[in-house]
C-alpha cells in the first residue's frame, strides 16, 4: 500500500464555483422579471387563451382611475399621449399592448384605443393573465 503524499492541492474543485454561478443566475432571472415597466398597480383580467409576444411592444398602462403611462412614463396630461407615444415608437408598424386594470371604465379603454388608431397603430393587443 502506498503512503499518502502530503503536499499542496493542485486540483481545482469546480463544484462551489458552479453553485455560485447558478445562484447568481437565479438572482438575475428573478430581478429581471421585477424590472418590467409597470408604473401602476394593475390587476389584469384573466383569459384562458393568451398568446405570447414575438417583438417588443409599446405598453400603454391604464390604472383603475384612468391614468395613463406609456412604457413606464406617466402622462400628466392626456395631450401628451401622441408625443410620448411617438418617442417610444420603433419601426414602421408598432405593436401596442394595453395593460388596463380590470376595474378601468370601458369608455376610458375605448378612448385609448381610439387614440392609438388615430396614430395609425394597426396592431393593438390587450394584456391579460392566463388562467
Amino acid at each position: 500500500m502506498k503512503g499518502h503524499i502530503h503536499g499542496p492541492i493542485t486540483d481545482i474543485n469546480m463544484t462551489p464555483f458552479v453553485d455560485i454561478v447558478l445562484v447568481i443566475l437565479i438572482i438575475f432571472l428573478l430581478t429581471a422579471t421585477v424590472m418590467l415597466p409597470r408604473t401602476f398597480s394593475i390587476a389584469l383580467p384573466k383569459a384562458a387563451q393568451a398568446d405570447k409576444l414575438e417583438s417588443m411592444p409599446i405598453i400603454v398602462s391604464l390604472d383603475r382611475e384612468g391614468k395613463i403611462a406609456i412604457n413606464g412614463i406617466k402622462l400628466t396630461r392626456d395631450q401628451d399621449f401622441a408625443t410620448v407615444f411617438q418617442t417610444q415608437k420603433q419601426g414602421k408598424e408598432p405593436l401596442a399592448i394595453i395593460a388596463a386594470d380590470q376595474d378601468t371604465r370601458h369608455g376610458r379603454l375605448i378612448e385609448v384605443i381610439d387614440r392609438l388608431k388615430g396614430l395609425k397603430v394597426q396592431r393593438i393587443g390587450i394584456e391579460v393573465e392566463q388562467k
